[in-house]
C-alpha cells in the first residue's frame, strides 16, 4: 500500500506570473533541517532535489542556547545550494504552532475569529508568552467566507526570524507545515476535491488534520499522539465524529472522509500502518512525494516520506500562490530590509512627489475644462440635445424594468424548493441513533418529519443540527411522545424552508 499515487497526464494548474527561477522550501522541525531546492529546467518545470542537517543536540534547534548552532546550520545550507537573493518558503513543524480554522458566512466567520482573538494569549499547549499569529482569508463561494489563522509563541517565532536574517536567508513566509500539506494533496490531479486524513510523523509528535480541494479543513492536534499507538488509540472511536464534521463543513458537497494518508521519518510509517490497519474504519496509505512531471522531476531516493512536507513548502512557490493566500507567522515580527541611501532618500521623497502628481494632473483637467467652455457658443443646443437623448434612455430602460419584473413575478409563482436534496441533507445530518418514520411536504416552505430516538435528548440535537441546514430558516419542536412497548421516544418537528426572494416591482423613477 507505499505510495498509491497514480502518474497524472494533465498539467497541474500552475499560472502564467509563477517565478520560473532557482526557488527553495525550508521545512523546521526540532532537530532536523530540510530543505528542497527547486531548479529551472526545461518547458517551465523544475528539478527538485531534497536536502538535509541533522541536529546534534538532544533538545533540538529552537531551545534556550541552540540559536548559535541553528544559525550555523542555516548558514551551510545556504552556502551548499547558493541561497542567497533567491526566494525562501518556510514551514515550521506542528510541535511548535497550532492552526484554527474558521469556514461559514460572512458573520459567522467574523464572529468566530473575535472569539479566537480572545482565547488565543491563554493557548497554554504552546507554552508560556505571548503570542503572534499569522491569517489569510478568502471566498469560497458567493455565501462562504474560509480562514485559517497560525498561532505560534512570539520568542520563538523571533528566533527563528532573527536567524534567518543572520543567514542572510530571504523569507517569504513562514506557514505551519499542515496547511501546506493540504496544498499539495489537494491538488486537481491528486486528491482533488475528496476529504483526506493527513497523518505527518516528521516531528516529535504526530499532526493530524484534514484537508479538502487544497484547504486545511481542520488541525486535530489529538492528546498523546507521541507514538503509533497513540495515534490510533486517540482516533479510535472518533472517526464516526470527524465524518459528520467534514459532512457539515462540505455541506454535503463532497464524498466522505475515507482515507488516511501517513508520512514520516524512517519506518514509522510503516509501523503507523500496521498498527491502524483496518481499525479506524479509513484507508491508511504512506504517502511519498507525488509524481507531477508535468511540474516537477525528482529522484526516486527524494521521494521518501519524510521528504514530502519540504516538497510541500517550494510547491506555492512553483504554481505562484499569492502571498495574502498564506497564513504567514511572520507578519507581526517581520522588520523592513536593509536599504541603500538611494532607496532610503527615494523612501523618504516618494510621498512629496506622487503629492505633486496628484495636484498638477486635476490641475491640467480643470484648466483644459475651463477653456473648452469659454470657447464653446453652442452649448444650449447641446444640453438640449443631451436632455432628449436621456428622456430616451429612461422610457427604454422603463419598458425593460417593466419586462423584467414580469419575468421576476413568473418566477416567484413557480418556485419551489429541491425536495429530494432537502431530504437527503436532512436524513445526513442526524445522528445515527435517529430514526425518520414520515417527511411530509405540508405547503413550499413547510415541513413536518415524525421520527423515533432512543434517548429523548437526542431529540434536542437534532432540533441543533437541523437548525444548522443552509436551506432551513425556522424549527419548531411540536411535542415529544414515549413509547413504553419499545423504551423509546417519538418526536415531531416543524421545518420552515427558505421561500423564493420576494419579487419587488420597480419603476423607471427609481432609476
Amino acid at each position: 500500500m507505499i505510495d498509491p499515487i497514480r502518474t497524472p497526464h494533465n498539467r497541474p494548474a500552475r499560472p502564467a506570473d509563477a517565478p520560473h527561477s532557482r526557488c527553495f522550501g525550508l521545512r523546521i522541525e526540532s532537530h532536523l533541517l530540510q530543505v528542497a531546492i527547486a531548479t529551472p529546467i526545461d518547458d517551465q518545470r523544475f528539478q527538485i532535489e531534497i536536502d538535509e542537517i541533522e541536529s546534534k543536540s538532544t533538545t533540538g534547534w529552537l531551545e534556550t542556547g541552540e540559536q548559535e548552532n541553528f544559525v550555523e546550520a542555516l548558514i551551510d545550507l545556504v552556502d551548499r545550494h547558493n541561497m542567497h537573493r533567491h526566494p525562501v518558503a518556510v514551514s515550521l513543524d506542528g510541535d511548535f504552532c497550532v492552526t484554527r480554522i474558521t469556514t461559514g458566512t460572512v458573520d459567522d466567520v467574523n464572529r468566530e475569529l473575535s472569539t479566537l482573538a480572545q482565547r488565543i494569549p491563554r493557548y497554554l499547549q504552546l507554552g508560556p508568552g505571548e503570542k503572534v499569529t499569522g491569517s489569510t482569508r478568502r471566498k469560497i463561494d458567493a455565501t462562504t467566507d474560509y480562514a485559517v489563522t497560525g498561532v505560534v509563541n512570539r520568542s520563538l517565532i523571533q528566533l527563528i526570524y532573527d536567524s534567518l536574517r543572520l543567514a542572510d536567508i530571504e523569507v517569504t513566509w513562514v506557514e505551519p507545515s499542515l496547511v501546506g500539506l493540504a496544498r499539495l494533496i489537494g491538488q486537481p490531479t491528486l486528491w482533488g476535491d475528496q476529504p483526506i486524513m493527513i497523518a505527518d510523523g516528521t516531528g516529535k509528535r504526530w499532526d493530524v488534520g484534514i484537508a479538502c480541494s487544497g484547504r486545511l479543513l481542520l488541525d486535530y492536534r489529538p492528546a498523546n499522539a507521541d507514538s503509533e499507538q497513540g495515534l490510533t488509540r486517540a482516533l479510535d472511536g472518533h472517526i464516526a465524529r470527524l465524518k459528520r464534521f467534514c459532512h457539515k463543513q462540505l455541506r454535503g458537497n463532497s464524498s466522505e472522509l475515507d482515507s488516511m494518508l501517513i508520512c514520516g521519518n524512517g519506518n514509522k510509517p510503516a509501523r503507523a500502518l500496521a498498527a491502524i490497519g483496518d481499525n479506524l474504519g479509513l484507508k491508511p496509505n504512506v504517502l511519498q512525494v507525488p509524481l507531477l512531471p508535468e511540474l516537477y522531476e525528482i529522484a526516486d531516493h527524494d521521494r521518501r516520506s519524510q521528504c514530502v512536507p519540504a516538497v510541500a513548502t517550494v510547491y506555492p512557490l512553483l504554481t505562484g500562490v499569492s502571498a495574502a493566500d498564506v497564513p504567514d507567522l511572520l507578519v507581526q515580527v517581520r522588520r523592513a530590509p536593509d536599504l541603500s541611501w538611494p532607496q532610503q532618500i527615494i523612501r523618504q521623497f516618494w510621498p512629496v512627489a506622487i503629492a505633486a502628481l496628484v495636484l498638477i494632473v486635476p490641475y491640467g483637467l480643470v484648466t483644459k475644462e475651463r477653456r473648452r467652455h469659454a470657447g464653446s457658443t453652442d452649448g444650449r443646443a447641446s444640453l438640449e440635445s443631451e436632455i432628449v437623448a436621456s428622456n430616451i434612455k429612461f422610457t427604454h430602460l422603463a419598458s425593460q424594468r417593466e419586462l423584467f419584473n414580469h419575468f421576476r413575478a413568473i418566477r416567484q409563482q413557480t418556485w419551489e424548493p429541491n425536495w429530494s436534496e432537502m431530504l437527503t441533507h436532512i436524513t445526513k445530518s442526524l445522528p445515527s441513533s435517529a430514526k425518520l418514520n414520515e417527511f411530509r411536504v405540508e405547503s413550499s416552505d413547510q415541513i413536518s418529519m415524525d421520527g423515533t430516538v432512543m434517548e429523548e435528548t437526542v431529540v434536542y440535537e437534532v432540533v441543533n443540527t437541523l437548525r444548522r441546514l443552509p436551506s432551513v430558516t425556522q424549527v419548531a419542536l411540536r411535542g415529544t411522545t414515549p413509547e413504553r412497548d419499545s423504551q423509546s421516544t417519538r418526536f415531531s418537528i416543524s421545518l420552515t424552508t427558505k421561500s423564493a426572494p420576494k419579487s419587488t416591482t420597480t419603476g423607471a423613477g427609481d432609476e
